[in-house]
Formats: C-alpha cells, sequence, structure tokens
C-alpha cells in the first residue's frame, strides 16, 4: 500500500446495495436458500451511537447446524461516527471492518502495521479464496470486502496487505487483563457484540467494558460490528449503548 498516494473521493458505501451472487457472506449455504438468495449492504451515515438502529432487510442468512433456515436483518445503515474522539465505524457484518481500515490507512489516519485489538466471540482467522493487491484502489477494496471476504476471513488479509501487525485476540475471559503499557503507533480497536451474547454471560460485563475502554483511550480507530447471526440485534444495540457508557472506576 502507498502511503503516499493521493486521497481519492470516495464515494465507498453510499448508496445500500444487494449481493446475489454465491460470493462473500451470501455464499453461506447459498444452494440451500430458495431460488434468489440474497442479502443486503447498507449505506453509511455519518452521525452518533443513537442512529445505530435495526433495519429492516436481510444481511445474513444461512442453514444452521439444525437444518433451519436463520435470516437475520442488519442495520438500518452504517454508521460513522466518534467515541470519546475517536474515529468509530459500526457496521453489521464484521467482514466490512476490513475496509475501514483500509480506507483509513490509505489516506493516512491508520499507520500501517497496526496493532489490533480484536474483541470477539471468534477469532475471524480463516484464510480468503485471494489475497488483495497492496496497491489497490479504495473501489477495489470496497469490491475486496464485500465479494471476497465474510465474517470469519478479514483479519488475515488485513495482516497480508499491511494493515495489521501485532494482534491482541480476545475471544473469552482470557486476555481481559491485557491492558495497554507504553503503546506506541497506531492501535485498532475491533469489537464484535457477539462477545455479548447471552451464551458469554460468564464473562463480567463490569470488567470487560473497562478493557474496551482502556484501549479506547490509545487507538486510533475503532471498529464496531452487531454481527446479527450471532447476537440479536435489539440485544446488541443495547448493548452498544451500556458499553459507550463510562465504566466505573
Amino acid at each position: 500500500m502507498e502511503s503516499d498516494s493521493k486521497p481519492a473521493v470516495n464515494t465507498a458505501y453510499r448508496d445500500p446495495f444487494w449481493i446475489d451472487a454465491p460470493v462473500g457472506n451470501n455464499a453461506f449455504s447459498f444452494s440451500q436458500r430458495g431460488a434468489h438468495p440474497r442479502i443486503f449492504v447498507p449505506s453509511l451515515t455519518a452521525g452518533t451511537m443513537a442512529d445505530v438502529k435495526p433495519g429492516g432487510e436481510i444481511a445474513f442468512e444461512e442453514v444452521d447446524d439444525d437444518g433451519r433456515l436463520r435470516s437475520c436483518r442488519g442495520l438500518a445503515h452504517l454508521v460513522r461516527t466518534t467515541w470519546q474522539g475517536v474515529p468509530t465505524v459500526v457496521v453489521d457484518n464484521h467482514n466490512h471492518a476490513f475496509y475501514f481500515w483500509f480506507e483509513a490507512c490509505l489516506e493516512g489516519r491508520l499507520e500501517r502495521h497496526a496493532r489490533l485489538v480484536h474483541l470477539d466471540q471468534h477469532r475471524d482467522t480463516r484464510a480468503p479464496g485471494r489475497w488483495l493487491s497492496p496497491n489497490a484502489t479504495l473501489d477495489e477494496a470496497l469490491t475486496y470486502t464485500n465479494h471476497v471476504l465474510d465474517v470469519g476471513n478479514y483479519i488475515l488479509p488485513a495482516q497480508e496487505v499491511g494493515l495489521v501487525g501485532e494482534s491482541l485476540l480476545v475471544t473469552g475471559s482470557q486476555g481481559l487483563d491485557e491492558l495497554p503499557r507504553d503503546v506506541s503507533g497506531s492501535t485498532i480497536l475491533n469489537i464484535d457484540l457477539d462477545f455479548f451474547a447471552p451464551e458469554m454471560a460468564y464473562i463480567d460485563f463490569a470488567r470487560a467494558r473497562r478493557f474496551v475502554h482502556a484501549w479506547l483511550g490509545v487507538a486510533s480507530l475503532v471498529t464496531i460490528a452487531t454481527s446479527p447471526y450471532f447476537i440479536d440485534g435489539e440485544t446488541a444495540i443495547e448493548v452498544l449503548r451500556r458499553l459507550t457508557e463510562q465504566p466505573e472506576r
């Protein structure tokens, strides 16, 4: 990735769109989901955390292990905002985070090989079918994000293209005591709200929130996913509200 590239006019996610080919997240259970399976990608809006609201279209759909088709609605909009002064983007499917990391690096708002702090029920480190060129444009990164990547395979390509370096992957209570010490360089705080799904209730919420706020204090960019397949949308938004409150000391 050429750090001295002149930023292009950014129109990514300006308009919503459908994915109807067996690619990206739409590839899951594609042949089992009817005649014309498709998923919706909402447009991006600038706003506040209050603008993170449920949408009406299916953003993720898969046949689960019990043979049941689960159709999950995403957000009304992806939301670009700030959280305690830190640039933040809230998405539904987590692979969208890749695009916003790429964008921030290309535009000089994020250093290459940024530290990644990943709080998620899943590691999201499967390998995709192909890698993105380090010299890709924003448009190419957008296509790659939505037509190659899915919710489980966007971290390795971020490392491969030089967006991400050192990574702290926290998928349970172990790791929540790894707080920033003498941190230099850029840090991405990447949160999946499925970390707070009901099956993860054994993790103390206050402890997890203290972890988040400690890293927020040194973060250059925050990406947050509501992950509609793994946590109910309304529940995810309520968790987001609680998470953005100041933790007790």
